[in-house]
This record gives structure tokens, C-alpha cells and sequence, in this order.
């Protein structure tokens, strides 16, 4: 099983640790508890969190006689997430190991309260690496994501790893962020805070499976709302985060896809008005695959060539300028870092604006120009029989 392999490396990686500490003894491993995801949801009984550990214990024998192959959830309340572990540790007689934590899930609740508290305990633990992501749960709570069975042979926390890792840079469905990310963006004046949300896709008589749905859109620490899936590869776009993806122009075109090649956006803004505006510059290569037989033998000097780059452009310029606009009217907070560009560029200037960014961003106009070009479909596709 893949996640049985990916396991066996978090093993390794805890027996590399351990041995720089320079006082590592085996005798260490069959006490240690490996945490591969945390799920933060509210607490009960009058306790503020209720965590739910995803844990690979180095005690359980796996099948064949393997050990540290099966997950296990341990669960703990506190009134702090250093309270919650700590009882967590006396849950588990045994050493709870961070260093490998794949995600860290936030409840919808505890996301509205503000997620700074639990930030803090993971940017000050020691083992905690900075590229530890978080996620919000689209689901009554965090724990049901840890809970569920899956449609594939891997534990939730290597399915939601690896659907964030597919989501960003195969199919423009979200901006995963970093412990370390995160926090910059929370520190950093003129941006506002995104993260992925996630949910179980459930069929009657099948098992579950987890996948990317809304982006939680944040005011400061606080959950604010939830920017709809079809508006999330145009605010990739604005952040110049596309790697990979595909353009589905939809009406202008049906039936036609663009898988992006490469993209990279540039900002520049005007500060001649009482209002700042951007304009955004967008350069992307993308293939046409679906119409490719179409083409005049891939020339790509044809009007139908011609056509399909104008309808690419005309959709990316669209897509950009709408979810702009939605941002402004919905949520009034600035996700794309508008405001952190200016303060860099134009710091006197920034000094002003900032009394009143979020405001001031509001009524921001924002203009995109897309320079989309259509590769020759047909001699890719020979280039690679080729090869």
C-alpha cells in the first residue's frame, strides 16, 4: 500500500532525528507515537479544543509483522493546544512525535473564532516543521475528515497531502499555504489570509473520499466566508501561483479545454488618483488538445488559431477582472496582497493608504491584460511519440 511506504519514510526521517539528538536508544522507538495529522475542533465539557491526533504507533504490529504501519486516533480536550497534547500524552503513555505532521484541519467554528492560539503552539514547538499546511473542514467538524473511510488505501492524512499537492499543481484548485506562510501573511500589512477548504465526497454503498472544495477567505485570523470553487484559478492567476491547470472557456467556446503550460502575471499600479488601480499582466502558454484535429495540421498561423488564443485570452481577462470584483463586494478584506505590493513599491504613499486599506481596496479598480498563446497541439503530440 502507498501509504504503508510513505510510512516506512516517516520511520526513516524519525530515526534520523533521533539519532542527531545523540542520545537515541531503539528502546526509544517502541514509546514513540508518530502524528501525521492534527483535527482541530471545538471542545466540550467546558474545554475550549477538542483534538483529534492521526497517529502511526511504533508499538502495533502491522501485517506481516511490520511495525509502525497502522493508524490510530487518539483524541484529547484542553483549554489550550499545549493543554490538549499534554493530555494527549497521558492518553498515550507514549511520546507524541510532530516533526512528520502532514496537515493541520481547523473546524469551521474554531476558524471563525480566530486561528491565531493555535498557530502560536506549532510555530513554538520545537519538532513542528514549517511547511506543516493547514486546511479548513467544510464538515460539521475537523474530526470527520480523520474518520471517514476512504475510497483509496491511504490514510486521510496522506489523502489530503497528496490532493493538495495535485489540487495546486495540476488543476487550479487551491493555494496551499505553510505554517511559515501563514504566518507571514497574518504579519504582513495589505493581505489577507486564504486557506483551502476541505470535504468528504460520499456515494450510497461506496466508501468516502476527501477533496478540495471552497477557499476560506479570512479577516485577520478570523473565517469570513468561502470564495466558490469556479473563482478559484483566477484568484491563482491574480497571485501569480499558476503552475498547472485547465481553462474551460464554457459558453465562448464549448467543448474546448486549455491545460496551461507555464503563466506568470505581473502587477503594476497608478497611484495618480484620490483610488490606486492595478493592472494585471498575464502571460500564459496553454495547449488546445480537444481541437487539435481541427487545426489545419497544427498551423499556427491559422484563423482557427487565432480564434482559439482570442477566446483563451478573453476568458482569463474575464475570470480575473470577476473575481476581483466578487472579492471587493463580498468579503471587502484584500486576498490578493494589493496592498503588501504597494507598501514595497511605494512606501511613503503606503503610509497614507493603510489608515484605511480595506476601504480604500474596496473600490479599487482592477484591469487584466492576457497574452495567451495556443502551442502547436499536433507537433506536440508527435514530439512526444517521438520520444
Amino acid at each position: 500500500m502507498r501509504w504503508k511506504r510513505k510510512a516506512a519514510a516517516l520511520l526513516e526521517s524519525a530515526l534520523i532525528a533521533l539519532s542527531f539528538s545523540g542520545c537515541f536508544s531503539y528502546h526509544e522507538l517502541e514509546n514513540m507515537t508518530i502524528v501525521t495529522a492534527v483535527a482541530v475542533d471545538e471542545g466540550q465539557n467546558g474545554k475550549l479544543y477538542h483534538l483529534s491526533f492521526e497517529c502511526l504507533n511504533m508499538s502495533s504490529g502491522g501485517e506481516e509483522g511490520q511495525q509502525g504501519t497502522q493508524p490510530v486516533i487518539l483524541e484529547s480536550e484542553g483549554n489550550s493546544i499545549f493543554d490538549g497534547v499534554r493530555n494527549a500524552l497521558t492518553e498515550a503513555s507514549q511520546k507524541l512525535y510532530f516533526s512528520d505532521c502532514q496537515e493541520v484541519i481547523l473546524s469551521r467554528k474554531i476558524a471563525q473564532k480566530g486561528i491565531r492560539k493555535v498557530l502560536n503552539w506549532f510555530l513554538s514547538d520545537a519538532e513542528t516543521r514549517v511547511t506543516l499546511r493547514f486546511v479548513v473542514s467544510e464538515e460539521p467538524t475537523a474530526a470527520e475528515l480523520l474518520n471517514q473511510k476512504q475510497k483509496t488505501a491511504q490514510t486521510p492524512a496522506f489523502e489530503i497531502s497528496g490532493a493538495l499537492e495535485e489540487a495546486y499543481t495540476s488543476s487550479l484548485a487551491c493555494l496551499p499555504l505553510k505554517l511559515y506562510e501563514i504566518n507571514n501573511v497574518l504579519s504582513e500589512e495589505g493581505d489577507s489570509l486564504t486557506l483551502p477548504g476541505i470535504r468528504v465526497e460520499k456515494e450510497p454503498g461506496k466508501p468516502s473520499w476527501i477533496r478540495l472544495g471552497r477557499t476560506a477567505v479570512f479577516r485577520d485570523d478570523r473565517l469570513i466566508g468561502w470564495l466558490p470553487e469556479n473563482q478559484v484559478p483566477y484568484f491563482l492567476f491574480v497571485r501569480n501561483r499558476v503552475q498547472n491547470g485547465l481553462i474551460v472557456p464554457g459558453s465562448r467556446m464549448p467543448g474546448v479545454t486549455f491545460e496551461i503550460v507555464e503563466s506568470k502575471t505581473d502587477l503594476d499600479f497608478s497611484l495618480s488618483g484620490s483610488v490606486p488601480s492595478a493592472e494585471l499582466h498575464i502571460k500564459s502558454q496553454v495547449t488546445a488538445d480537444e481541437l487539435a484535429t481541427g487545426q489545419e495540421n497544427g498551423d499556427l498561423n491559422s484563423p482557427a488559431f487565432s480564434e482559439l488564443e482570442k477566446n483563451a485570452r478573453n476568458t482569463v481577462e474575464a475570470g480575473v477582472e470577476s473575481v476581483v470584483r466578487y472579492v471587493q463586494q463580498t468579503f471587502g478584506v484584500d486576498i490578493f496582497g494589493f496592498g503588501c505590493k504597494i507598501s514595497k513599491k511605494y512606501p511613503s504613499e503606503w503610509k497614507k493608504l493603510s489608515k484605511n486599506w480595506d476601504g480604500t481596496f474596496r473600490r479599487m479598480k482592477c484591469r487584466a491584460d492576457a497574452e495567451i498563446k495556443v502551442r502547436n497541439t499536433s507537433k506536440l503530440v508527435e514530439r512526444d511519440a517521438a520520444q
